[in-house]
């Protein structure tokens, strides 16, 4: 009977390739994404949160996806595919429901993104390499 449920088990582990999907979050605080860069794979979903009291928008580098205006508190949750654009922008709002237009026109995202007193762009990044090693 082990040696069934064993090889049962293993089979269905070589079936899935053994990998399990993992959730992320992604804080936007100040003004920017925490961490910048997050080390994802395709499955895997990211949870966006606003810990921040200025409503946002976040945004992909191709528009292949955009928030609703996100409040401080609110959450996003994004699933991650294969060959998905790796850069994904941050915009603010001062007015409920402004620039309901974010990806609808010719504009880049990085051009549309929020950009700070030190010309730093509101930019995160899903990284599909493995996630460095910790000394």
């Amino acid at each position: 009977m082990f040696r069934k449920t064993a090889a049962a088990a293993l089979a269905m582990g070589l079936m899935t390739g053994g990998a399990y999907a993992t959730e992320h979050e992604v804080a936007i605080v100040a003004g920017a994404f925490y961490p910048e860069i997050t080390y994802v794979q395709p499955g895997d979903t990211v949870v966006i949160y606003n810990a921040d009291d200025t409503p946002r928008k976040v945004f992909g580098d191709e528009y292949h996806f955009v928030t609703p205006q996100m409040h401080n508190g609110d959450e996003y949750i994004l699933t991650i595919y294969e060959d998905m654009p790796n850069e994904y922008f941050g915009k603010s709002f001062t007015v409920e429901g402004g620039d309901d237009t974010v990806g609808e026109g010719s504009v880049p995202a990085e051009e549309v993104a929020d950009v700070d007193e030190d010309g730093k762009t509101m930019r995160g990044v899903f990284s599909f390499a493995p996630p460095p090693l910790d000394d």
